[in-house]
């Protein structure tokens, strides 16, 4: 009786489903890196609040990292739809804490204050000598969102867009005890709403531009909200 030879497509394939399962492997891989949108550059505008130049004389003051849920990491903030309210692409922030801290920090230098970063929250411990206050931020909410409508004008599709920039803040002193506490919003809407009857047009349809104002309207707000106006040292 003849013996039979070695199955020799065995081997070929295995091969076979072994590089068809590496090649799904990469392929979800793409697809995986396709569907993660980049972040937004979302950017402080100096001075874009009026009046919070040079509002108060030389006292220094500590900023602490920005705490809250959207301070770290990658964050879904918001999205753009469809004239059929389908989602069109998902909007994130990276490391907002990063952002929104220099963004308080170039504002309160505007207004005339000494700023420090610190590590530690002001609640931990007294201020370090040489400070006059401890600031410490708490994002309590970020958002954007674009909804295109089903019209289109000579300016392209209609929308409406809304961007909003909660903060939670609390100043300390020096001992490390709470002198002021309260919440500030900034926000930007477009089209901007009518006024007298004269309709305004888009001033802007980035996404991460209108979130840009709207965190700069915010450390407006912060800087002119009247509790710390009452607390912090003033020109005379």
């Amino acid at each position: 009786m003849a013996r039979a030879g070695p199955d020799r497509s065995r081997p070929r394939i295995l091969t076979r489903r072994l590089i068809a399962a590496l090649v799904a492997i990469a392929l979800g891989a793409c697809a995986g890196c396709r569907s993660l949108e980049p972040p937004l550059q979302v950017h402080y505008l100096p001075q874009f609040v009026a009046g919070t130049r040079n509002l108060y004389r030389g006292a220094t003051i500590e900023i602490a990292p920005p705490g809250g849920i959207v301070a770290r990491g990658r964050v879904e903030v918001g999205a753009i739809y469809g004239p059929d309210g389908s989602i069109q692409r998902r909007l994130y922030v990276e490391d907002f804490s990063t952002v929104l801290r220099e963004a308080v920090a170039r504002g309160l230098r505007d207004a005339g204050l000494e700023v420090i970063a610190s590590r530690a929250a002001p609640a931990d411990r007294p201020a370090p000598s040489g400070i006059d206050f401890a600031l410490a931020v708490t994002v309590e909410g970020v958002n954007v969102d674009k909804h295109f409508g089903a019209e289109t004008t000579v300016h392209g599709r209609y929308f409406t867009m809304h961007s909003r920039v909660r903060l939670g803040i609390t100043l300390f002193d020096r001992a490390a005890h709470p002198i002021f506490s309260g919440e500030v919003v900034g926000s930007e809407d477009e089209p901007p709403a009518p006024v007298g009857g004269e309709v305004f047009l888009p001033l802007e349809t980035d996404p991460a531009e209108s979130l840009s104002v709207a965190l700069s309207r915010a450390v407006g707000a912060l800087i002119l909200e009247p509790g710390i106006r009452r607390v912090l040292p003033r020109p005379h």
